[in-house]
This record gives structure tokens, C-alpha cells and sequence, in this order.
């Protein structure tokens, strides 16, 4: 290393690499660096905590910041929740006794390698049986237990 290279980069307090002197994080540990912006994430976290919000690797430092820190650090924009359109158990059940020699019921209840292994024992009459017994299963259980394994 030259001289020059030598001034522009310091050790990561945290993980002991060598970084550049001007950075505010660390490229290997990913630590904050910059005292303000740590204390402000540090508050942020703890705001968040106090909701119910828990991530690993937090650090637990009470570390002053305030409401004007955790203002200042825009907050965590969560993905939208993806949902799956309620199975209609007695949709299921009529597929079962009607085409469940071919596995359509599995297919639809979003079980498709269960539905293509009907389908390829179709020949033997075997998942007719099963698609029976299934049929009778489906309607004796609840709704919410339905639900519950089947979405």
C-alpha cells in the first residue's frame, strides 16, 4: 500500500477491516459509523420496539437520539401483504367426487404435484378411491379448519 492509500482508510471499530476514512458505514460488517446517524437509527429502533416491531442485530444502546433524531431517518416501507382468495370447501368437495380420479381438487386447493400424481395414476383407479375417501374428509371438517390448511 502506498502512502496515500494508507491516509484515505481506518479500521472498522466493529469487525477491524479497512474502510475509508469518510465512510459512514462499514462495506463488511455493515455497522453505522457516524455517531448522529447511529443515534438516530438507534432511537428509530427503539420507537419501533416499543410497537412491536423486533429486528436482529439491533443495537440495544439507550444512546440519546429523540423524536427529532428518529424524525430525521425515514422509516421502513413494508411490502404489502399478499393474500390468496379463500378456498371454497364445497367446490372442493364436488371436484373430488367428480374429477378427483385426475386430481383437479388438488390442483385447485393449490396442491399441484399431489394433482399431477393422480393424474398419472389415474390408470389404476387408485386416486379415485383416495379422491372419495378426501371428499368424505372435506366434509366433515370445518370451515375453519378447512380454511386454516387449505387457505
Amino acid at each position: 500500500m502506498t502512502d496515500e492509500a494508507k491516509i484515505d482508510t481506518v479500521e472498522c471499530p466493529f469487525c477491524a477491516e479497512q474502510i475509508s476514512s469518510r465512510a459512514k458505514k462499514c462495506r463488511y460488517c455493515g455497522e453505522t459509523l457516524d455517531v448522529a446517524l447511529r443515534r438516530a437509527e438507534e432511537a428509530l429502533r427503539a420507537t419501533e420496539r416499543a410497537q412491536g416491531n423486533v429486528y436482529m442485530n439491533s443495537g440495544g444502546g439507550g444512546g440519546g437520539g429523540g423524536a427529532a433524531s428518529a424524525a430525521a431517518v425515514s422509516p421502513i416501507i413494508q411490502a404489502p401483504a399478499i393474500t390468496r382468495p379463500a378456498k371454497s370447501r364445497t367446490v372442493a368437495i364436488v371436484l373430488a367426487l367428480f374429477l378427483g380420479g385426475i386430481g383437479m381438487h388438488k390442483f385447485y386447493l393449490g396442491r399441484p404435484v399431489w394433482g399431477v400424481v393422480y393424474l398419472c395414476l389415474f390408470f389404476t383407479g387408485v386416486p379415485l378411491l383416495i379422491s372419495l375417501i378426501e371428499a368424505i374428509i372435506y366434509m366433515f371438517t370445518s370451515d375453519q379448519a378447512f380454511h386454516l390448511k387449505y387457505g
